[in-house]
Order: C-alpha cells, then sequence, then structure tokens
C-alpha cells in the first residue's frame, strides 16, 4: 500500500497506525476474573486489621484453581495503607526444615526495612532490639539477615529441647509485634500450608 501510494501521488497521506498489528506471542493477562467476592473477603479482612484487630484467614480449594493469585490481588491495597505484605511458601520436598516459609517472609520483610533510609532502619533496630532484649542471637541463628539491622550480638545461653523451642516461639511472637500495629499492618501469607512442619505449626 505505501510502495503504490508513492508511485502514484508521489507522497504517503497521514493514516492511523498499528489498526492490523498482532503480537507474535500468546499472552495471557494477569488481569484476574471470577474472584471479586473472594478478594473482597481478604481486603475486608485487611481493613479490620488496620483497626488493631488480629485475624487468621486460610483459603482452600484444589489445587490450580488460582488461590495463591487470589491472594496477591490484596498487596497492592495493602502497599498504599504503608503495610508489609510478606510470603513464605511450604514445600512437600523440605518438610524436614522447621519454619522454612516463616523464614522465607520475614527474609523479604529485613530486604523491604534494608531498602528503607538509615534513619529509619536505625529506628527498626532500636524497637527490635527493645523487644528481644539480650537474646537477639536467638533469632539472628534461624534469620542471619537480621543481623544486618541490629549488629552482632552476644551469644545466648544453650537450652534443648522444649525449652529452646519455647524460648524462640516467644521471641518470635515479640518480634513480629514489633512491625505489626496501625501504623503498618503486618501481612504474613504462608502457602501451601499442609505441608508445613511441625514446629510452624505450633508457633501459627
Amino acid at each position: 500500500m505505501l510502495k503504490t501510494a508513492i508511485k502514484v501521488q508521489g507522497k504517503i497521506e497521514s493514516f492511523p497506525i498499528a489498526q492490523k498489528d498482532t503480537c507474535d506471542r500468546f499472552i495471557i493477562p494477569d488481569k484476574l476474573y471470577g474472584r471479586e467476592n473472594e478478594v473482597k473477603t481478604l481486603l475486608q479482612a485487611f481493613e479490620r486489621v488496620c483497626l488493631g484487630a488480629t485475624e487468621m484467614m486460610l483459603v482452600a480449594g484444589f489445587s490450580g484453581i488460582g488461590k495463591t493469585v487470589v491472594v496477591n490481588e490484596v498487596h497492592k491495597p495493602i502497599v498504599r495503607q504503608q503495610g508489609y505484605f510478606i510470603k513464605g511458601k511450604y514445600d512437600q520436598l523440605q518438610r524436614n526444615i522447621p519454619l522454612s516459609a516463616f523464614v522465607q517472609a520475614f527474609q523479604d520483610l529485613i530486604k523491604q526495612l534494608l531498602a528503607e533510609s538509615d534513619a529509619q532502619i536505625l529506628q527498626w533496630k532500636n524497637k527490635i532490639l527493645e523487644a528481644l532484649g539480650e537474646n537477639g542471637q536467638a533469632l539472628v541463628e534461624v534469620l542471619p539477615e537480621l543481623e544486618k539491622i541490629i549488629g552482632l550480638q552476644p551469644p545466648v545461653p544453650e537450652l534443648s529441647g522444649t525449652s529452646a523451642q519455647n524460648r524462640f516461639n516467644l521471641l518470635f511472637q515479640k518480634f513480629i509485634k514489633v512491625f505489626a500495629n496501625n501504623a503498618h499492618p503486618l501481612v504474613i501469607f504462608l502457602d501451601d500450608l499442609q505441608w508445613a512442619d511441625s514446629a510452624s505449626l505450633k508457633l501459627i
């Protein structure tokens, strides 16, 4: 067409472009369809959390129906509210690793904190140390990245069995409370909970 126009008229008139363009790849859009009620339910729960509530939501269904995608839909509204959305995923082949999804989730949180300003990081350091006292090393052993925020910590007394687990659970709860408040709500998404280890279930 363009070659003919040049030969006949000596010029090409203005015309609307991209009228018949086609993509060379098949791309499925990321938009979520037919899950408006489920997303609305999750967002309503988040709104209650913003007002000071503590909630646990369980999303159930057959494999592959889009449970993870539904939960991920609430990520942007949470960030807009200055909240933290962190996630970890349990793996059927790693059930022997205690707290694996919790560790993934809080590694994600630490990365977010380290992206903040030096003044904010210092505030987090002070809040975390205030919550953990002299037991920070007990968490650093499970979350080595935490040392980048709170620095080197003194060793903690060695405990065995149930005592060590109870100390860790208590410290971890205090650690979580540092981040979970009205100013910046915390959402922890644990995927594939059916593969969770016993230590994770006790902590939950």
